[in-house]
């Protein structure tokens, strides 16, 4: 590998979708310099592929929510158990303070959301405590860039 494939590998890194044509004249190559040199990647596992990257929040539909649970220490395990068998919740954290516990969870709109919480309190053996609460944006992900100017718009 050299510069010029260095090159065109930083220039589909973000956009897989360049033609050759572009890569071409960003790198100062022909269309034809840089498929072959794009093919030779590939067979040697430099590039291994080509992804979308999907945003699951415009993809899904529903309401994002966390919920915060404080479970009675002799019960935990149980309420471990219970929630990781929940198809409502996408991920459960194990959090700081006494047997504490953070999910992230997905529902159609908010009274479906209240009943899952609702049903969760009332069912679950264990629970001492419960709140939650609807996640409006995302502010920052986990590829780290801003989702927006960071500006509090009032509604």
């Amino acid at each position: 590998m050299d510069k010029i494939d260095r090159t065109i590998l930083e220039l589909i890194k973000d956009n897989g979708r360049m033609s050759y044509s572009e890569i071409g004249k960003a790198a100062g190559l022909s269309r034809v310099a840089v498929k072959k040199r794009m093919d030779t990647m590939e067979k040697a596992g430099v590039i291994r592929g080509y992804r979308a990257v999907i945003d699951e929040e415009k993809a899904r539909e529903g309401i994002r929510y966390t919920i915060d649970i404080e479970a009675i220490p002799e019960e935990y395990a149980e309420v471990v158990r219970v929630l990781r068998a929940d198809r409502k919740l996408e991920a459960i954290y194990s959090t700081t303070g006494e047997c504490r516990i953070h999910c992230l969870g997905r529902s159609a709109n908010p009274s479906t959301m209240e009943a899952h919480v609702n049903y969760l309190f009332n069912h679950t053996k264990g629970i001492r405590k419960i709140s939650w609460h609807i996640l409006l944006s995302d502010l920052k992900r986990t590829e780290g860039e801003s989702v927006d100017d960071g500006e509090k718009k009032r509604v």
